[in-house]
């Protein structure tokens, strides 16, 4: 995945240094609408491969994200990110991360995605009645190796998804579910 993210990182740097120079003529939503198309579309583009690879790397998207940020609100180098990206209402790379991951077991466990992506997913049934029967957690397999093995899709999903609040797993749609968890994400990262 290094070659993959290098090569974001380089196609994300040619296009917010071109942005940079023409800033002064943008307004700020023409600027928000570049920056997204261009830059943060890239980042997202395949982000449920980026699951489990080390933090250094998904650092180095992290600073692409900053720079964005930063372009749009034409802040300086020296300005602390977090209250940037509050403003624009964005998740750092990790949690954009997460919240793709879990957008996609959504659409898994309620039939919206393809089989071969619903077929590792099960949901745990007790084999009693249990008060956590109706609680729509998944089932986690173990793994044998912890530095590949984790990082598939049918490991990874479950341990992220059993680790989200109940009322966000029993949400009725998917717009319902979106909306609920980025605010979860959101409120959990900045506050």
């Amino acid at each position: 995945m290094v070659p993959q993210i290098s090569s974001v990182v380089k196609g994300c740097s040619y296009h917010l240094r071109n942005i940079g120079r023409v800033r002064r003529y943008l307004s700020n939503d023409a600027c928000k609408a570049a920056i997204q198309s261009l830059v943060v579309s890239r980042i997202d583009y395949c982000s449920a491969l980026l699951m489990g690879v080390p933090q250094n790397q998904i650092r180095r998207l992290q600073n692409i994200h900053n720079k964005a940020a930063r372009i749009i609100a034409r802040a300086p180098k020296s300005d602390h990110i977090t209250p940037i990206l509050r403003d624009l209402h964005w998740l750092p790379c990790q949690q954009r991360l997460h919240f793709r991951l879990l957008v996609y077991v959504y659409k898994c466990l309620n039939h919206l995605a393809p089989t071969y992506l619903q077929d590792p997913l099960s949901r745990n049934q007790p084999r009693r009645a249990l008060r956590s029967a109706h609680d729509h957690s998944i089932l986690e397999r173990k793994v044998s190796r912890k530095r590949i093995g984790g990082r598939t899709f049918s490991i990874a999903a479950p341990h992220i998804w059993n680790n989200i609040p109940q009322h966000i797993r029993d949400s009725s749609s998917l717009q319902i579910f979106r909306r609920l968890l980025k605010t979860h994400m959101f409120l959990s990262y900045f506050d």
